[in-house]
């Protein structure tokens, strides 16, 4: 069951997200419709007008996820103050943060889907299922970058910040250059739906289609695991 603690938790992320999609929502609402009524009065189409007003669903199916992943990316450090100065333990803040982190992403990705029932009609199951499986990912690994984040400082974040997308970069700059140089006999061949040769069993695995629900398994264990790290072993700062 959930704890008073939690609620807290839970109730204070949930305010603060829901003012942040509230303000952007009549940010987005509040510029497309002032720019559909200047181009209304400039060409007196008022079908036109019309038209133009069904495409402000489309664009907020595309800013609310933005919306949830922001918050979890930037607010971990802010709500573990707010966390202390409540008398809350991280575990406690870590446990309401996922609450909330699943009940928004939920309600987030409902609200997507009614709204994106306006110009197209609803997908099958799976298709739902790995939409809402996709936004979760998401929304898990941002909030795990904003939870490693929080550990340092200023400094640190502007190092850490640049320094970790040149990495990756070269690092996949360079899986690929050997990835191209290795030479035909040493890649197995696709044969009769299948792969065939050295390292066949290796590629065999990826035509499984409970493969990616593993490898998706795996790695949302593992975001899980290192967001409840980084939370353990946040501190107040004074920058």
């Amino acid at each position: 069951m959930i704890n008073t603690k939690q609620k807290m938790v839970a109730s204070n992320v949930f305010h603060r997200l829901g003012l942040a999609a509230l303000i952007m929502v009549a940010w987005i609402v509040g510029f497309e419709l002032v720019t559909y009524l200047i181009g209304l009065a400039f060409s007196h189409n008022l079908t036109s007008f019309l038209v133009s007003l069904q495409g402000i669903p489309e664009t907020l199916v595309a800013f609310l996820p933005v919306i949830l992943v922001a918050y979890f990316l930037v607010t971990p450090y802010s709500d573990f103050k707010w966390a202390i100065q409540n008398g809350i333990s991280r575990s406690t803040l870590w446990q309401g943060r996922l609450i909330a982190l699943l009940l928004s992403s939920t309600l987030v990705y409902l609200v997507d889907e009614l709204l994106t029932m306006a110009y197209r009609p609803l997908g099958d199951w799976q298709e739902i299922l790995i939409n809402f499986g996709g936004l979760l990912t998401m929304v898990f690994t941002c909030q795990a970058i904003g939870n490693g984040f929080s550990l340092l400082n200023r400094k640190w974040k502007v190092i850490v910040g640049i320094g970790l997308p040149v990495v990756a970069v070269i690092l996949l700059m360079m899986l690929v250059s050997g990835l191209s140089n290795l030479s035909t006999g040493m890649l197995p061949t696709y044969q009769h739906d299948h792969f065939v040769g050295p390292l066949a069993w290796v590629f065999n695995l990826t035509l499984s289609p409970a493969t990616p629900w593993i490898v998706w398994a795996i790695y949302l264990a593992i975001i899980i695991y290192l967001t409840k790290l980084f939370n353990d072993h946040l501190q107040l700062r004074r920058d």
